[in-house]
């Protein structure tokens, strides 16, 4: 058990609901092999920590931040609404961060800060206590399973400690490590993006041939804990009735009870903006209702339990 392993963590959440039974902690581990068009959490997809910039809170007169940068990489717009401007080259290097001690209105922040196992597991003690029967801790990103020593040590730390523990996961990870921590491991999602590769390599910038066969490892791995299959149903991606068809049948195919569907959002617009880069889906319209309802249809056709948003009934 090795507690003294470190990782990257992005954000901890206390009282969440959505993602596993019960009341909830969820650990957002930083670095993530994919490159999702739409991914939600652009902060989370480099192992490394990144400067933002909430630009709606800064008061850019006398910027004490300026003259902190050691590399003269901040600079300001003065014109009817000025603003701030970042050379990000220099900010994607930085690892002291001057600029975010010295800011006096909370518009700068670091997302990605180092935590031991040890530290980690304090915090998720503290929170035991408030999660009731069916609570625990979930696991997710970035790809959670990317920084393995230390997911390692910290999901062996929390099954010695009797906490529920869930991992959300891409599976585009090596399959014998995908295996192992099952052993840790009581719930675990799964998002199966699109069943064609070369589609599914456009969309995230790789093909799915791994992602698919460590699905089928874990279905057939004799595993007692819960396997969630999640579809992220997004617009002008995986939304055709092909799509869908074929990814029932998969899941059927291997004996997978249920499937839990997502509907795209565009929550993480923002955080685009304050890493200064740009969100490609900004201008697509998250799924109705009705087309939700259509999609559920699909897959229940087929069989399978399938479950809208985040009303899985744990």
């Amino acid at each position: 058990m090795n507690s003294s392993a470190s990782g990257l963590i992005f954000d901890i959440q206390a009282y969440s609901v959505h993602d596993g039974p019960g009341c909830r902690t969820l650990v957002f581990l930083s670095g993530c092999p994919l490159r999702c068009a739409w991914c939600a959490n652009p902060e989370g997809q480099l192992l490394r920590p990144h400067l933002m910039y909430r630009g709606q809170k800064c008061r850019p007169v006398r910027s004490p931040c300026i003259r902190a940068c050691p590399y003269g990489a901040i600079g300001i717009i003065s014109d009817a609404s000025p603003r701030l401007t970042f050379d990000r080259s220099f900010c994607d290097r930085c690892r002291t961060m001057e600029c975010v001690q010295a800011c006096q209105h909370e518009a700068l922040r670091v997302a990605g800060r180092p935590y031991t196992a040890d530290e980690l597991l304090r915090i998720l003690t503290r929170d035991q206590g408030f999660w009731g029967g069916q609570g625990g801790v979930t696991f997710s990103g970035g790809e959670p399973l990317l920084q393995k020593e230390f997911i390692a040590a910290v999901l062996e730390r929390c099954r010695f400690a009797y906490m529920h523990t869930a991992i959300e996961t891409s599976a585009f990870v090596e399959t014998g490590f995908l295996l192992r921590v099952l052993q840790w491991t009581d719930w675990l999602f799964i998002d199966l993006k699109h069943m064609d590769s070369a589609a599914h390599q456009a969309g995230t910038g790789a093909g799915n041939e791994l992602i698919l066969s460590n699905i089928a490892a874990v279905a057939s791995s004799g595993w007692n804990g819960r396997l969630v299959i999640r579809v992220p149903i997004v617009p002008g991606f995986n939304d055709t009735v092909d799509n869908l068809r074929a990814t029932a049948g998969f899941v059927e195919k291997l004996h997978l009870p249920e499937v839990n569907i997502l509907p795209f959002h565009r929550l993480g617009h923002s955080k685009y903006e304050q890493l200064g880069s740009t969100y490609r889906y900004a201008e697509v319209v998250s799924p109705s209702p009705e087309t939700m309802a259509t999609v559920q249809r699909i897959f229940e056709a087929a069989g399978l339990r399938c479950y809208v948003g985040y009303q899985t009934p744990f």
